[in-house]
């Protein structure tokens, strides 16, 4: 919801702050599933059809919790985003984590119905939060106070 927003050129620091955290979050799953997968190939004694349904229930139960969140979060379509389409991203995400260390999708065949934010997230790898050059700058005497009453 937040990416939606900067997409929209709204929230633009908490917005690049998201997708950083994405990238990071991005990486950390692409080495665990290598961990998994090296942890697979040297005990194949594991790697029983028991344990590939129960990995399989596990993401199902994961994308329902996934799907409840987003139902409280977006009760209807706001922010640029509808809730169908969030919902079919979730089921996208999970069928890919899964064929990532080779099981069956949950929902053969669901498509990336929010391609934006597939874009937004691909941050060039080498750029860092320090290095980053600073693109908006405002005077702090500019800035208008707001209270809490106003919001």
């Amino acid at each position: 919801m937040i990416l939606s927003l900067y997409r929209q050129n709204k929230f633009p620091g908490i917005g690049q702050m998201f997708r950083y955290t994405l990238r990071d979050e991005s990486n950390h799953i692409e080495v665990f599933r290598n961990l998994f997968m090296d942890l697979v190939e040297e005990n194949r004694e594991i790697w029983t059809t028991e344990f590939k349904e129960e990995l399989r229930a596990t993401m199902a139960e994961a994308v329902q919790l996934e799907k409840d969140f987003i139902r409280d979060c977006l009760p209807v379509n706001a922010v640029g985003l509808a809730v169908d389409e969030f919902m079919q991203y979730i089921d996208y995400i999970a069928d890919r984590r899964l064929e990532g260390v080779g099981l069956s999708p949950l929902t053969p065949g669901a498509k990336n119905p929010l391609p934006w934010l597939a874009e937004m997230m691909d941050i060039k790898k080498e750029q860092n939060f320090f290095e980053g050059r600073v693109t908006v700058h405002q005077k702090a005497s500019a800035l208008e106070v707001s209270h809490d009453d106003d919001l």
